[in-house]
């Protein structure tokens, strides 16, 4: 999506019907918000918190 400077992308099935829409936004914050939950475990894990 970067490299062709897209903002949305079409999600399409096997048959090519359309499915919806993919925003780069919405893309960027599930990345985010897995990074930050992998953060929180391993902040957790150093801290011996929820390891006992």
């Amino acid at each position: 999506m970067k490299d062709k400077q897209l903002h949305s992308v079409p999600i399409v099935d096997s048959t090519r019907r359309p499915l919806g829409v993919l925003l780069a936004r919405d893309a960027l914050e599930t990345l985010l918000a897995s990074v930050e939950y992998e953060e929180a475990l391993l902040k957790d894990y150093i801290m011996r918190i929820g390891f006992l």
